[in-house]
């Protein structure tokens, strides 16, 4: 793993009312796992593959055990619209709810309850 700081941090606006910090860089080898935590102490992995990344832990399984829901939304507080995927803790639907109003955006799907017994006939 390779790490670096930006000091200080590159402030930037990706919306007109977002404001971001770039604090830094992190450089992973192939299969090096990186555990990112909120202060509430829920957890997300990101391992680095030879063909990319898991972006996350299982959506259905290990993230939900963890407290969050997995979204995939479109924003179209830009033009093209955009696409996110969003980790939810759950005891903060409010606070998202309310973020996907403020920057018109819409649920796609609840990644975490796909129904895989349903859909894996046609996988």
């Amino acid at each position: 793993m390779e790490l670096k700081i930006n000091e200080p941090p590159r402030v930037f606006n990706p919306h007109e009312d977002i404001i971001l910090k770039d604090i830094g860089e992190v450089v992973l080898e192939d299969n090096e796992q990186l555990t990112f935590k909120t202060k509430s102490g829920k957890k997300n992995d990101i391992v680095k593959k030879e063909w990319g990344f898991y972006l996350s832990n299982s959506l259905n399984c290990n993230l939900k055990k963890k407290g969050f829901k997995t979204a995939l939304v479109v924003s179209y507080a830009s033009n093209p619209p955009g696409t996110f995927l969003n980790l939810v803790e759950v005891e903060k639907m409010d606070l998202f709810k309310k973020y996907l109003s403020d920057f018109n955006s819409k649920i796609i799907c609840w990644l975490d309850e796909w129904d895989l017994e349903e859909k894996k006939k046609g996988l």
